[in-house]
């Protein structure tokens, strides 16, 4: 409850009187006063938010920049691991489209980075994104990033000392015998086919061109 007492004070529970509030600022301007003349200045320059600048430069949202996945000692899932990822990496790159949209060029080139960034085993991954540094994604077409894709493995294999692979027949060896699927109509498409989308993607984008 509010109260007024007879030193004209105003309070509100336990909190300061407005009297003694009056004190204590008249103390800390003395105070102030009293200061050199460059202290003064450094603290009438003083930024109020700037702890909340620190912090909202630090953004948690951000991905890291480095692999953060311990190094897998055991050799036997580790081999298991990369043939299955190449597996994944090559059948990836060969369903990928013949004339990719810029959206779709850059959905692959994130996908790549990231995927090296989680992969389960810390050293292999941090070598990969060596690779990925010096020899970017590349995402013109379907070949193009299936022959980038089968260089990049070769690299590894010279570093693992194992036979490259011959990258002439990559496409063909990682065909899932589905070629005309982007022809086919798909329920989850609204059933459209991807052929249908990727040519209104294609428009939208030339006519953003001019």
């Amino acid at each position: 409850m509010t109260s007024v007492n007879s030193s004209n004070s105003l309070s509100l529970g336990t909190s300061i009187p407005l009297s003694l509030n009056k004190n204590f600022n008249i103390q800390e301007q003395a105070l102030k006063s009293q200061q050199p003349p460059e202290v003064q200045e450094q603290s009438s320059e003083e930024d109020p938010d700037d702890g909340q600048q620190v912090l909202e430069e630090s953004n948690p949202n951000e991905i890291t920049e480095i692999p953060f996945m311990p190094k897998m000692a055991n050799a036997t899932l580790r081999a298991e691991l990369g043939r299955a990822s190449w597996k994944l990496f090559h059948t990836i790159l060969a369903r990928y489209p013949d004339t990719p949209s810029e959206s779709e060029r850059k959905t692959l080139e994130n996908y790549i980075n990231l995927f090296a960034q989680v992969y389960p085993c810390g050293d292999c991954a941090r070598h990969f994104m060596k690779l990925l540094q010096k020899y970017p994604p590349q995402t013109k077409s379907r070949k193009t990033a299936a022959l980038w894709g089968c260089d990049v493995h070769n690299k590894v294999n010279k570093v693992l000392k194992k036979q490259e692979y011959d990258c002439t027949n990559i496409l063909e060896d990682y065909d899932c015998g589905c070629g005309d699927d982007e022809q086919e109509q798909d329920f989850t498409l609204g059933n459209q086919s991807m052929n249908d989308l990727r040519k209104v993607e294609v428009e939208k984008e030339e006519s953003q061109l001019g």
